[in-house]
């Protein structure tokens, strides 16, 4: 099976030592650092498979497919990511680095202000609309 990032329903930014995820339609915010930063990054230039992931760790122990089948699991759980119908794609990987347990931190403390992102909250007339004076509702100053 192939993994690719779900690209259209996020945004992603990597920053000094971790990536950071948002997913747009559940507000949630995912933090990637280490083995879980170094697989996204690979993500981010071709669909994978878990025997590739391993094989591009360095001293991944027997245990280490389980370990990236269960992130990849979370991560499909989260939609960050979505099966690929892209089978084309090398199975070379650039080396992920020594082996770690590949984790990520799920956050949802600004869910409400993600969601209520009323600049690109938009109805049929467009962009919010100021309202004049004269076109004010009956009752109001």
């Amino acid at each position: 099976m192939y993994y690719a990032i779900n690209s259209p329903a996020l945004s992603h930014n990597a920053f000094d030592d971790e990536t950071i995820v948002i997913h747009f339609a559940t507000g949630n915010y995912f933090s990637l650092r280490a083995m879980a930063e170094a697989i996204w990054q690979r993500l981010e230039k071709q669909p994978l498979t878990v025997p590739a992931i391993v094989d591009a760790a360095e001293g991944a122990p027997p245990e280490a497919a389980a370990e990236v089948e269960d992130f990849l699991e979370q991560l499909l759980k989260n939609d960050l990511i979505c099966e690929s119908p892209d089978h084309s794609s090398s199975e070379s990987v650039e080396s992920l680095g020594a082996w770690r347990t590949p984790t990520m931190e799920v956050f949802d403390d600004m869910k409400n202000m993600l969601l209520g992102d009323v600049i690109h909250d938009t109805d049929k007339a467009g962009w919010p609309q100021m309202v004049q004076d004269d076109q004010a509702a009956p009752g109001t100053p």
